[in-house]
């Protein structure tokens, strides 16, 4: 019994160190793109050696798949509330959250924006970015349809709205304008008109739709 409370004390503990390591890459990726972070560097981040983080993580690539997993599960949480309270959200309230969610939170653009760019990436890496935008895909589409929009039209627009919004912001996100809230205000400007589109088509004229 003793022996079994002591390994499940160690199995707490590593968790522990390894979720330090990983909310340190978190704030290292914020500051800089996450590709000029090294193992190294990230263990400094945590305090711990260099040798020691390679115990939590085989590579940069593993560490960072983690980090972006992780990010992304704790802002679906917040999306599904949007999408399952009473009186579920907008689809202009959606896409703003969304789009929001990514101006506040460099590291988690940086890390989006890098593997829907990268070409070369194994299979293991993009099953798990598929399952990702899968999620944000599949409320969003929940959404719809508890707005009344039939489930198998549902699920294409789900896809061309999100794609949609991700192209906005990355288009815009690096405007040559140095005022970040200009910049940002302008975005939701096109996310807004964006949504009015989508809105228009799937809630105002829902017997029109053809998916």
């Amino acid at each position: 019994m003793a022996e079994s409370r002591f390994a499940e004390l160690k199995e707490k503990e590593k968790l522990a160190r390894k979720q330090i390591v990983i909310e340190s890459a978190l704030a290292l990726f914020a500051k800089k793109p996450f590709y000029e972070v090294g193992m190294r560097e990230v263990a400094d981040e945590a305090g711990i050696s260099a040798a020691t983080i390679y115990r939590y993580f085989p590579s940069q690539q593993a560490l960072f798949n983690e980090a972006f997993l992780q990010d992304i599960s704790a802002a679906s949480k917040e999306f599904k509330t949007m999408v399952e309270t009473d009186k579920p959200a907008s689809i202009e309230q959606f896409g703003i959250k969304f789009v929001d969610h990514l101006i506040n939170n460099e590291s988690t653009f940086q890390m989006m924006a890098y593997l829907m760019l990268k070409d070369n990436l194994s299979h293991p890496v993009m099953g798990k970015f598929d399952s990702v935008t899968k999620i944000f895909f599949d409320l969003f589409a929940e959404l719809l349809c508890r707005h009344g929009v039939a489930k198998e039209q549902a699920r294409i627009y789900s896809h061309a709205f999100v794609a949609s919004i991700t192209g906005i912001l990355m288009v815009f996100r690096n405007s040559p304008v140095t005022d970040k809230t200009a910049t940002r205000n302008h975005i939701i400007k096109v996310v807004k008109i964006t949504a009015s589109l989508y809105t228009n088509q799937l809630l105002g004229h829902q017997d029109s739709v053809r998916a």
